[in-house]
């Protein structure tokens, strides 16, 4: 069983769960946002309370990829302050884990996140995969990396490549008023999933809804969506899964809607916590 296709759901309509799924990391919350309930890779939010302390060598079975939401978080002496990266490979080992006023981490996990203590068996960790800090706020943006076909007006901040797979994760930034010439926008797809979180803005998926700060999606692949676009512009993390990047825009061009009806294309657990996004009044 693979993940479902999840476009979109808003992470602040989903409950908070106490500890990890699999019952690891019992002193911390989680939301799930998307899970393979075979395999247990997930997509989750980690809430890591004030005063958090954990002691202790122990590791994950399973590759944890982490972006701070909020706050701050300390690993191993490394302090990880808001919007910093991380990529632990399966058997990373965790010495001293602290927090003074709490945090709020993204986080990926490969597999079920198994936590053992001690040392890992030999051959599990994988030095090569270890991306053990990066403040994007210290990251210039990089128009040259985007594909040409989205390139006016955003630019990306790459965190990681996979030197296997080709799988990516990255920031994605837009410019205000990104909209298409004459208001029309082929609809797209990938030949891999993207999975998206909005961490500041508005993007609409005119077949969707408008997504903003919170929203996430598992875009599976070869499912068409769209036409997109933003008005006030976006900040997005960006994970590629099975590949890198790859774009597949239709040859038709669609009217592009601003203010679209809600209607996400969720897998049945989710549909219950389905919720229009409200922007916050500004005036």
């Amino acid at each position: 069983m693979a993940r479902p296709h999840t476009c979109f759901i808003q992470a602040q309509a989903l409950p908070w769960r106490k500890g990890l799924y699999g019952g690891g990391r019992p002193d911390v919350r989680s939301k799930v946002l998307s899970i393979d309930k075979t395999s247990g890779d997930s997509t989750c939010i980690l809430r890591y309370p004030e005063k958090y302390r954990r002691r202790g060598k122990e590791y994950v079975r399973a590759h944890e990829e982490f972006f701070v939401l909020d706050g701050a978080i300390k690993i191993n002496g490394i302090e990880y302050s808001k919007h910093a990266y991380g990529f632990f490979p399966a058997g990373h080992v965790r010495r001293d884990v602290s927090s003074r006023d709490g945090a709020v981490l993204l986080t990926t996990f490969a597999a079920q996140p198994v936590v053992e203590q001690g040392e890992p068996e030999k051959g599990l960790f994988d030095k090569r995969l270890l991306i053990e800090h990066k403040n994007t706020l210290e990251m210039p943006w990089d128009p040259g990396l985007v594909d040409p076909q989205l390139q006016a007006g955003v630019a990306i901040k790459a965190l990681r490549t996979d030197p296997d797979t080709g799988e990516t994760s990255f920031l994605y930034s837009s410019a205000a008023h990104r909209i298409p010439p004459h208001g029309k926008k082929p609809r797209w797809t990938h030949s891999m999933v993207e999975e998206i979180f909005v961490l500041d803005g508005e993007y609409v998926f005119a077949d969707a809804g408008v997504m903003g700060p919170g929203g996430y999606v598992w875009w599976r692949e070869f499912v068409y969506q769209g036409p997109s676009g933003s008005i006030p512009g976006f900040n997005l993390w960006i994970r590629t899964v099975n590949g890198p990047m790859h774009n597949i825009f239709e040859k038709k061009k669609h009217p592009m809607d601003w203010n679209p009806k809600h209607r996400p294309k969720l897998p049945a657990d989710l549909k219950r916590y389905a919720k229009p996004y409200t922007a916050p009044a500004k005036f």
